[in-house]
């Protein structure tokens, strides 16, 4: 595997992650510090976190903001990033501590709400994550949080190259080169049958590699409609196996806009569960990514460390 130096190399561990959506507040990472092992889930991503509490889009009125579809191996997200803020975030010092300590990394994942500017508060959350001393530190400039008076989700800050540049580029500056920086990205794709925009890829990981150690794709494909979920109009994110082929897409595009930067990691995730990981794990390491991982199985799972265990076996199995 390469970058063997790289802060975020598992080691002799399994290249595995759980990105961002299912473990947020210190309780949902505790669990992972009964795991035996630390090297079978070496790398957890809390997130993601806003600048003040939100509740997300469920109402009493319509509750459901997640559905999953067995036949189609499908899901659907219009959670909207619920979260309990800066002062939530902070109470994570501890349990990072602990899991440094057992030799599990903990990323921490910002990102800013609809209506909020990135650029006035995603520099500010990073440096307040910093602080929090985790391994590293991720801004989600993907996730399509949000529906505006029309009912059509607001396009993602990594669609705006320019923003994307400033953002990173300020939260650099704030933070420098000791924090191990990085950015998420969607997948360039209206649609599964669309299929990814290579150049949309290339363009923004291009604006701001100077500034990031690590690159994680992708996040759902956004705006897609989903009946059960009337919190959001009926339109949420898809993820789950079924997206497999645009995270491969995109992830190939990644590796080839890093022409072999020894710097920048690429995290993939998006359509990964345990019934394929044996297969995509060791693909996706060929397609040039250092950890592979997911978010919506661990959110569906009652015990997301066990799941960890299972992705760690499959995988193991496939090296047989």
């Amino acid at each position: 595997m390469a970058f063997e130096n790289h802060p975020l190399h598992p080691g002799e561990g399994v290249p595995i992650f759980i990105a961002a959506g299912p473990l947020k507040d210190g309780p949902q990472l505790e669990p992972f510090l009964a795991i035996e092992d630390p090297l079978v889930v070496p790398v957890l991503v809390s997130g993601g976190w806003t600048l003040g509490e939100w509740a997300g889009n469920a109402t009493s009125e319509n509750p459901q903001d997640f559905v999953y579809y067995s036949d189609k191996q499908m899901a659907g997200n219009a959670r909207g990033l619920p979260n309990s803020g800066l002062e939530g975030m902070r109470q994570l010092k501890e349990p990072i501590r602990r899991l440094s300590d057992k030799g599990i990394k903990v990323i921490i994942q910002v990102t800013n709400l609809p209506h909020e500017k990135p650029i006035d508060v995603i520099p500010n959350l990073v440096e307040e994550a910093a602080l929090l001393k985790p391994t590293g530190v991720e801004v989600n400039l993907s996730c399509p949080n949000g529906l505006d008076d029309d009912g059509n989700l607001h396009p993602p800050t990594c669609d705006d190259v320019d923003v994307s540049g400033e953002v990173m580029s300020e939260s650099w500056y704030r933070v420098g080169d000791e924090v191990v920086l990085g950015a998420k990205d969607s997948p360039h794709a209206a649609s599964l049958e669309s299929g990814v925009n290579r150049v949309a890829v290339i363009r923004l990981i291009t604006a701001i590699k100077p500034y990031i150690n690590f690159i994680t794709g992708i996040n759902t494909i956004g705006g897609q409609l989903f009946p059960e979920l009337k919190c959001a109009k009926g339109k949420g994110g898809m993820s789950g196996p079924v997206v497999a082929p645009i995270a491969h897409e995109w992830l190939i595009a990644a590796n080839d806009a890093l022409e072999g930067d020894s710097k920048v990691a690429i995290l993939s995730c998006g359509g990964v569960d345990s019934q394929n990981a044996s297969i995509e794990i060791p693909t996706r390491q060929q397609e040039g990514a250092l950890l592979i991982g997911g978010a919506q199985h661990f959110f569906r799972a009652q015990k997301p460390e066990q799941l960890a265990l299972r992705w760690a076996q499959a995988y193991a199995d496939s090296a047989e």
